[in-house]
């Protein structure tokens, strides 16, 4: 058997995943990083991919081979083995789905996702579209959690199905999600730390997040504020203008879109910060009225599909314009 190289380099891995070098290893703490790689030749993939977490939740993969819908993937201390045709060449897209049901411990690295060795016969090559990178910032929102209503395990969480996912794929751009549930602009969001602020810089405390600046960013779409119901207006506009500079700094001159949060939490503060704001562009909630999967901010499927209808010209406009 042969075995992959777990790097960057390999044009195999899209979104936020970290190389661990010494181990030869990469790991990711977001949902809906993703590994795309094409098959010839080869007759099985096995990965050695155990799960991460402290207490009895299992975490998720998806997995999709030559165009076919998503299925979930338990993550356990045994292996996980893809039988393929070898007479054919084949597509294998693999997303991260889930670390937990709730409160994943991504920050201190309690909890994440861990690829330890993928191993093959015949040939295995990266295979990330040459097409420009779309950033989406944000909470458990844009990474589809808690989509399903009768799941209340890691099988709720559904990235695939997010309105990032799908408008991405409808502009025929490459999804990369820097979002955790729970999170927000300011120190009083449901979890906390980290704030948006701290995870734009690193993938976890004292760990680097970066980003491929060889592969052209199409844009940067931020969703936060959702998280935030307990601060004060003044605290949210004081670390909501903190955050603007941040994202400045950290993307240039990329065209950085701020949405709305989806519950209309601190529209007026929105509304005044970006008034004499001239770089980051703002898409105002015009009361909207997506459908929710549970009794509080999350998105149902049919939701998120609302979402992605509704945003996708008003983003698609915006990054044209």
């Amino acid at each position: 058997m042969n075995t992959f190289p777990l790097t960057i380099k390999s044009n195999a891995f899209l979104g936020s995943w970290i190389e661990d070098s010494t181990n030869k290893q990469i790991f990711s703490t977001n949902l809906g990083a993703e590994i795309w790689l094409k098959s010839s030749h080869c007759s099985k993939i096995i990965f050695d991919w155990p799960n991460r977490t402290l207490a009895a939740d299992q975490s998720r993969i998806l997995i999709s081979i030559d165009g076919a819908d998503f299925y979930s993937q338990i993550l356990s201390e045994r292996n996980i083995q893809l039988d393929l045709d070898p007479d054919s060449d084949h597509l294998i897209r693999i997303m991260t789905q889930a670390i937990t049901f709730v409160k994943a411990q991504t920050w201190n690295l309690s909890e994440f996702f861990l690829l330890k060795k993928i191993s093959f016969n015949g040939q295995l090559t990266g295979a990330v579209p040459s097409r420009k990178n779309l950033v989406f910032i944000g909470d458990s929102i844009i990474n589809g959690q808690k989509i399903l209503p009768d799941s209340f395990d890691t099988s709720a969480h559904r990235p695939d199905k997010s309105w990032a996912y799908l408008l991405s794929e409808k502009l025929d751009y490459n999804n990369l999600r820097i979002a955790y549930g729970g999170t927000g602009i300011t120190q009083r969001a449901n979890i906390y730390p980290p704030t948006a602020i701290d995870f734009i810089w690193n993938s976890a405390l004292n760990v680097s997040r970066p980003i491929d600046y060889s592969r052209p960013l199409a844009g940067v779409i931020v969703n936060l504020g959702t998280n935030d119901r307990s601060a004060s207006s003044e605290e949210f506009s004081f670390s909501l203008k903190a955050l603007l500079r941040e994202l400045k700094k950290r993307f240039h001159e990329t065209k950085i879109i701020v949405v709305e949060p989806f519950n209309g939490c601190f529209r007026d503060v929105f509304r005044k910060v970006f008034k004499d704001e001239k770089h980051i562009s703002l898409i105002e909630n015009n009361h909207w009225n997506f459908e929710i999967s549970d009794h509080g901010v999350h998105l149902s499927v049919t939701g998120q599909q609302q979402a992605a209808k509704t945003l996708l010209p008003l983003i698609e406009e915006k990054l044209n314009a």
